[in-house]
């Protein structure tokens, strides 16, 4: 199975394949370039209006970011174990009956 990058690592290649500074894109977005520095290196997560700029400045989907940050949030949450790998198949089960019951 393939992993996919964090999302800091996708910022920071979206960035570089811009060939702009941190401080350039920190400025477009509206939020300090120490803390962007921060998130390409997955010492913060963005907020969801952080995400929603980013997502529209570097012209990808807001759906492709939100989903990366939710995964990176559970890892670094909680153990990389069997546990919570069985947490997370509970919790898919449970929103995919949810989804039924909303689309049903």
């Amino acid at each position: 199975m393939e992993t996919k990058p964090s999302l800091g690592k996708k910022l920071r290649t979206l960035r570089q394949a811009r060939n702009e500074p941190l401080r350039v894109i920190a400025a477009m977005i509206d939020i300090d370039a120490s803390l962007l520095s921060k998130i390409e290196h997955s010492e913060r997560l963005p907020t969801e209006q952080q995400l929603e700029k980013l997502a529209k400045y570097f012209n990808i989907s807001l759906q492709e970011l939100t989903v990366i940050a939710i995964a990176e949030k559970i890892i670094t949450t909680y153990p990389a174990d069997t546990i919570t790998l069985q947490a997370l198949k509970i919790a898919e089960a449970q929103i995919n009956s949810y989804l039924g019951e909303k689309n049903g």
